[in-house]
């Protein structure tokens, strides 16, 4: 009761700091003066904490050419609130237990803006990590769990706005798809069928399930 007490607060602290940054973006954004040439050579930083399908994504950026940027990111996803993904993935039931012990993914992106302006079309690819473990509510050791490695893709578009003083502002869609993945599957005779469902149901969200992406970020650039 207290470890899901815990949680709720720390998912509402993080909604309201989510909301307080949504709200507060475009006002920092005015007080910043006017927009920059958005074709012009900047790099810089780019963090999200409301991202889907990862939380928190933290983001290196250069608009090498007025019509080319490049990015690097790493993202991923907060073990107080990770029934959201658990759930998704089908990972939890009545009998079943379960914890996730990683979720999070690097890649390395094109962007191409056909307009020379904010508006962006693009391209990441990475890799996606999720390890997880599976328990029976009513059988003491009676655990299977899963990790699943995977190549990803994803097609996205968005925009990204700088302002004269650095400060920057994105926001992007997508989806991510699964290219190739390994897994290592741990379920020893014996156990529930309902742990083995779960397991599978872990291996199946990691390497076959395309996930949307979106995100909204907050940076600042220099040039």
């Amino acid at each position: 009761m207290g470890l899901e007490f815990m949680r709720e607060a720390c998912m509402r602290r993080g909604s309201f700091l989510a909301a307080m940054l949504l709200l507060a973006a475009p006002v920092r954004a005015q007080q910043e003066g006017g927009p920059d040439d958005p074709g012009r050579f900047r790099v810089g930083a780019n963090v999200s904490l409301i991202g889907i399908p990862r939380l928190i994504n933290v983001e290196g950026y250069a608009r090498l050419h007025p019509y080319i940027g490049v990015t690097g990111g790493w993202s991923t996803f907060p073990k107080f609130a990770s029934d959201v993904v658990l759930k998704w993935a089908g990972a939890k039931s009545d009998t079943t237990d379960a914890n996730l012990n990683d979720f999070s993914a690097w890649d390395v992106g094109l962007r191409i803006y056909p307009l020379r302006g904010t508006f962006f079309v693009g391209v990441g690819f990475g890799q996606q990590t999720i390890d997880a473990d599976v328990s029976d509510k009513t059988t003491p050791g009676a655990t299977g769990s899963a990790r699943v490695k995977s190549w990803v893709l994803t097609p996205r578009l968005g925009w990204q706005w700088v302002w004269s003083s650095g400060f920057a502002m994105g926001l992007d869609v997508g989806v991510q798809f699964v290219v190739s993945h390994s897994e290592t599957i741990n379920t020893p005779p014996g156990l529930p069928p309902d742990v083995v469902n779960d397991v599978n149901d872990i291996v199946h969200f990691g390497s076959t399930v395309p996930l949307p992406c979106i995100n909204f970020k907050l940076g600042y650039h220099f040039g």
